[in-house]
């Protein structure tokens, strides 16, 4: 097991830092209850790739990159059993060499699974929910040292409870996914009126299996992806993989980005450039995994509220008439998905079918107004924030929006009465 003393640690944006005390990493899970046991305080990280301040500690951090072994694979029963440190990256691509697949992805593949399933990650289609439903069972380690195993069905309102549980009741070990047989997509993307599109908003949502939207700001037009499941063979060429996902998306985009800092009046102008990239439509099929996955993005600011799929076309197009009238000049795309409801206590999507609207920039300027009056809109829409992104709403403000709060927050209370995986992230929302 390694260990560092006085350990640096700064998340993917680099908006939030602290030094731990201790950093572990172990490789088995005798290691991880052994520091589980030892240790006063102590939180947990995998990539870093939250904007908010949920991984940052002061006294023991463990990271679970070296614990990140597929442990079984059941193919005649569809199911995957992995270490909690797997990185989605290496499950896909495990998985995808095993004629397998998992059900529905995000767009960021660099999380580690408990990672991903403890913050409520997502992809988006509206028959399919966020990626903890993929999990049958998991193996927690409590703040005692003891292991305890987490069935969906067996021990539905424990796993309901828990299983989107922000690293507040113990150490993730082992999860069992529910996979498919490995599939591809048709991606059909193409640029379309703003306005046009919210008009058909249900229609679109109702008939693809996974579709989302990429506005750029202070542009008319939105980029639609509407992704089919498909058997079809692929015939997305290396060629255009290159030229358009690794040179256009991520070296010109980059410069782009780097010209609109130099005056950020011009950004208004470089977005309508930037939509100008998707005018050619694209018509494609590739497996799953790499067309739900988009190239690495820059860094940058972003936050996320899941929203009642019931006020999606009025509430964008009160967002987009809020950007246009403000001083705002965002340079970012602001990504727009939908999944299904479910009945995971702290899940954003909790009870009602979701749509998910996400606020980006590039750079610091003018962020912290932006997070303001976004999230003002949001509350006035009842909007629950990614558990993984920026947010500064009231404590009570979350409370509120989630019908089963208190039910967490007894189960935390009983499974760490001694706040061992408490920091200041936990304590504002389940300790006060």
């Amino acid at each position: 097991m390694q260990h560092r003393s006085n350990f640096l640690f700064k998340n993917w944006a680099g908006n939030f830092t602290s030094v731990a005390a201790n950093y572990f990493q172990p490789e088995t899970e005798t290691e991880i209850a052994e520091v589980v046991r030892s240790s006063n305080k102590i939180r947990l990280t995998g990539t870093g790739h939250s904007w908010s301040d949920i991984c940052l500690s002061n006294h023991t951090l463990l990271n679970l990159d070296r614990y990140n072994k597929v442990l079984y694979c059941d193919k005649a029963n569809l199911q995957v059993t992995v270490q909690a440190g797997i990185k989605l990256w290496q499950l896909n691509e495990y998985l995808d060499k095993q004629g397998l697949a998992l059900k529905n992805l995000g767009s960021i593949a660099e999380q580690s699974v408990a990672g991903a399933i403890s913050t409520g990650t997502h992809g988006s289609g509206i028959n399919y929910q966020i990626l903890a439903s993929q999990i049958e069972q998991f193996a927690l380690i409590k703040p005692d040292g003891n292991r305890v195993t987490i069935h969906h069905k067996n021990d539905k309102n424990f796993f309901d409870t828990s299983v989107v549980n922000l690293g507040a009741l113990g150490v993730i070990s082992e999860l069992t996914l529910n996979v498919a047989p490995s599939f591809r997509l048709h991606d059909q993307t193409y640029v379309a009126d703003f306005d046009k599109v919210i008009d058909c908003l249900d229609e679109l949502v109702n008939t693809t299996d996974h579709f989302k939207l990429w506005w750029f700001p202070h542009v008319e037009k939105v980029v639609v992806y509407r992704y089919t499941r498909t058997q079809e063979t692929p015939n997305d060429s290396r060629l255009r993989q290159w030229l358009m996902d690794e040179f256009l998306s991520v070296n010109v985009y980059r410069l782009f980005l780097k010209i609109g800092n130099i005056n950020r009046n011009w950004r208004r102008n470089i977005n309508r450039a930037l939509v100008t990239k998707f005018v050619q439509p694209l018509n494609r099929i590739e497996k799953s995994y790499r067309v739900f996955n988009v190239p690495k993005p820059p860094v940058h600011r972003e936050t996320e509220y899941a929203f009642d799929l019931n006020v999606a076309k009025e509430l964008l197009r009160e967002y987009k008439r809020m950007i246009n009238t403000s001083e705002h000049r965002i340079n970012f795309l602001q990504e727009i998905r939908f999944t299904k409801a479910d009945d995971y206590t702290l899940s954003p999507c909790y009870g009602r079918n979701t749509m998910w609207l996400g606020a980006y920039n590039a750079d610091n300027y003018g962020w912290d107004k932006l997070l303001a009056d976004f999230e003002q809109l949001a509350m006035q829409y009842n909007g629950r924030p990614h558990w993984g992104k920026e947010f500064n709403v009231p404590p009570q403000y979350i409370k509120q929006q989630y019908p089963l709060f208190a039910e967490f927050e007894k189960l935390r209370s009983e499974i760490d009465p001694e706040d061992k995986f408490v920091n200041d992230y936990i304590n504002r929302f389940f300790c006060s």
